[in-house]
């Protein structure tokens, strides 16, 4: 259990920027991190939540224009993960346009100045993520968004080979277990029953894509291509839900 506890409030301060007091805190090491990736959805429910709870709020505010409230959404699960996830799309952006070579392209990913792919995709992602949080307004499967990325992070961290030998992703992935796949699947089986078909479709269709370029191109999984993928997914599964509610 304590082991179980160490993994979440991991997993928590990693990827939210919610304060946890310090002597909760573990230290990374392959104890604490045993139950990381089954930890990253449980800590996406938290964020599915926290997203629900401002959509219902701004919903509230209808002096405010849907753009701004569209951008007020934007800007709150931006501040909620610090712009861990945007940082890593920037820099695969960067290496990912480049037109490398393999090894290039991962030297890229590792560099901490940021090119004109990386400013123009961080601008895309938020300029489309503030225009379907406008045509959203409020819905239930909001809070079903993030727990279906952190799922698709945690099946990229637990079952992909390593395009480096060391780094982020395999600090975070050094004490994963494939038998954790089983409650994957569970997991992805219940967020398929809550979410409907178009959210779940377009969860499948970033996960195909991700793994295509991860494989073909970089040779595996990167962290900055697991916070990659988290933005890219979001923007998909956010199109899908907006798809569906046109219907």
């Amino acid at each position: 259990m304590r082991k179980i506890f160490s993994s979440f409030i991991t997993s928590l301060t990693f990827i939210t920027v919610i304060p946890v007091p310090k002597r909760f805190i573990p230290s990374w090491d392959s104890e604490n991190l045993r139950y990381f990736c089954l930890m990253l959805p449980v800590t996406g429910v938290i964020l599915g939540m926290l997203w629900l709870m401002m959509s219902l709020i701004l919903s509230l505010m209808p002096s405010v224009s849907p753009t701004l409230r569209g951008f007020m959404m934007m800007m709150f699960t931006l501040a909620l993960t610090g712009g861990l996830h945007l940082d890593g799309l920037m820099d695969t952006c960067d290496a990912l346009f480049s037109h490398r070579d393999r090894q290039t392209r991962l030297k890229i990913l590792s560099d901490t100045h940021a090119g004109s792919f990386a400013v123009m995709g961080c601008v895309a992602v938020m300029m489309s993520k503030t225009l379907l949080f406008a045509e959203l307004s409020t819905s239930s499967h909001i809070a079903l968004i993030p727990v279906f990325s952190r799922l698709g992070m945690a099946l990229l961290l637990c079952n992909m080979t390593f395009a480096k030998n060391d780094g982020l992703a395999v600090t975070l992935g050094s004490s994963r277990n494939q038998h954790d796949n089983f409650a994957f699947v569970l997991m992805f089986m219940t967020l398929s029953f809550m979410g409907g078909l178009w959210v779940t479709c377009s969860f499948a269709l970033s996960m195909i894509i991700h793994v295509i370029i991860c494989v073909k191109i970089f040779g595996g999984i990167t962290g900055d291509l697991l916070g990659a993928f988290v933005e890219v997914s979001e923007i998909i599964m956010l199109f899908g839900t907006v798809v569906e509610n046109c219907i």
